[in-house]
């Protein structure tokens, strides 16, 4: 019994983590035409990955507000701007502001 849940969760958690990738996929393209939904996806692309205990995947982290889950396009619906070694992302449907420091590569 102990074996098939484990199995089970891997399934299920392998589905929620494709899935989140095609919203988000979704989301992109869909931005230019209806913003309303691709807010919407990457809303449900963020409540699949809390309800399956999931990281969110790296390349997508920074295109959602951690705050509305708003679906950020930096120039659209985020604003992006360098400030005294680090990179600012505003949120501007919400105002949440993400300060992220400059590496030195």
């Amino acid at each position: 019994m102990h074996m098939r849940r484990t199995v089970n969760r891997y399934k299920t958690r392998r589905i929620a983590r494709e899935r989140i990738e095609i919203l988000l996929t979704k989301a992109q393209e869909v931005f230019p035409r209806d913003r309303a939904k691709a807010h919407r996806y990457a809303e449900l692309a963020k409540k699949i990955a809390r309800r399956h205990a999931l990281r969110f995947p790296r390349r997508w982290k920074r295109r959602v507000c951690k705050k509305c889950y708003a679906f950020l396009v930096p120039g659209a619906s985020s604003r992006v701007r360098i400030y005294k070694g680090r990179v600012i992302i505003t949120c501007l449907r919400c105002g949440y502001v993400v300060r992220l420091p400059i590496s030195n590569v």
